[in-house]
């Protein structure tokens, strides 16, 4: 090979595998440390897709899920949230969804209130603030316990 040609050809390579991958428009959860700004998860999620937060109530030891999802151009909307026990900071706010039963399920349902992102302070291991993105699951009390995260749609 002359080496104007090898030239060329390293140039060309040195430009693909520098340029960015994109995946199409699809917008990824991203939970970062509000401290360093470290990536703790990235999982992609479509726009309309959903996800869930679920954790141990600290008062009153019992499951609670909140369930969000993904607008393009509005980040993250809070859908619905569910309780077995009213406790601390759980209920109704007025004009804010539909409350229904179901089983012994207490769940709010349609609440779409626009979020964009968020700041959680992450629960104790007995807390258990898990992220459930379809069948996939982190424990983010295992990962940064005590530690706040900005939870966020990066769109790219």
């Amino acid at each position: 090979m002359r080496r104007k040609d090898f030239k060329i050809w390293a140039v060309l390579l040195i430009l693909i595998t520098s340029t960015p991958v994109r995946s199409g428009d699809l917008p990824a959860l991203l939970i970062l440390d509000y401290s360093s700004r470290e990536v703790i998860l990235r999982e992609p999620l479509a726009y309309g897709g959903s996800f869930a937060i679920r954790y141990i109530h600290s008062v009153n030891r019992s499951p609670v899920f909140e369930v969000f999802r993904v607008e393009k151009g509005e980040g993250l909307i809070l859908e619905e949230t569910g309780f077995r026990m009213f406790g601390a900071g759980m209920g109704h706010w007025e004009g804010h969804g539909t409350v229904i039963r179901e089983g012994d399920w207490t769940k709010i349902k349609d609440i779409n209130r626009p979020l964009g992102s968020f700041i959680l302070r992450v629960g104790s291991r007995e807390v258990a603030h898990t992220v459930v993105v379809d069948d996939k699951e982190w424990n983010l009390s295992q990962i940064a316990a005590g530690r706040r995260v900005i939870i966020m749609i990066s769109e790219e």
